[in-house]
């Protein structure tokens, strides 16, 4: 594993310094990828790499996401909602730590973490502690963001088809994996295993990175509900 060891994420707007990592990905049954995650204190953009025409922009002030989509022009907008509703399942939950050395990431020690919910593992994860902070924050308010939009379909879903897990996850404890630190190695128990390959915190943002075209057409996700 390649990183680079900087400063701390300095203050930006629309351009700048920023934190840039980069992850290795795969979901279940499907082909690796890679991703990479810019961070500003304003902006977090998740897309494929430099010059990929689709990308996912959370805009931290405001809590709202934008996906973007350049094969139909369009921009799928995720406003920001509380989870209004109670778990419709309980959900108890357990965290086992080891206490093995693994090497260390940016000079913050790594810690190997199970997380279960009903009994189930969750998460596999391997947590730098201390490292990127602002970066680790920006993450914590975009699943938070993302949480409440999750929980708009869930009355309607068939209590059968629901997992502890996913409720734990994606809704009701969205960021609980986060608590302890930066993830240099998530796996989501059949969902998604991602690992981080480097990171820098001096990145040079263009304050294009962050613009969305005047031209593409937004929706909003009520708006395909038919809300």
């Amino acid at each position: 594993m390649v990183v680079v060891i900087g400063t701390l994420l300095s203050a930006c707007g629309d351009g700048g310094k920023a934190a840039v990592l980069y992850y290795a990905e795969q979901e279940t049954g499907g082909e690796p990828f890679r991703t990479r995650m810019i961070v500003t204190p304003r902006w977090l953009r998740i897309d494929d790499g430099a010059g990929s025409p689709d990308f996912l922009l959370f805009d931290r002030r405001n809590r709202t996401i934008y996906n973007l989509s350049a094969a139909d022009s369009s921009i799928l907008v995720l406003l920001p909602l509380a989870v209004g509703i109670s778990s419709p399942l309980a959900l108890q939950n357990r965290t086992e730590k080891d206490a093995q050395k693994f090497p260390a990431v940016g000079d913050r020690p790594v810690t190997y973490y199970r997380l279960h919910t009903n009994g189930k593992l969750c998460y596999d994860l391997y947590a730098a502690e201390g490292l990127l902070p602002e970066v680790v924050q920006a993450l914590r308010e975009y699943r938070g963001a993302l949480a409440g939009q999750q929980a708009v379909p869930l009355p309607d879903m068939p209590k059968e088809l629901l997992t502890g897990c996913d409720l734990a996850n994606n809704i009701f404890m969205p960021v609980r994996y986060l608590d302890y630190g930066l993830p240099v190695r998530l796996v989501e128990t059949g969902v998604r295993t991602s690992e981080l390959l480097d990171f820098q915190d001096d990145f040079d943002a263009v304050p294009g990175l962050f613009d969305l075209p005047a031209g593409y057409r937004r929706v909003t996700l009520e708006e395909l509900r038919g809300g």
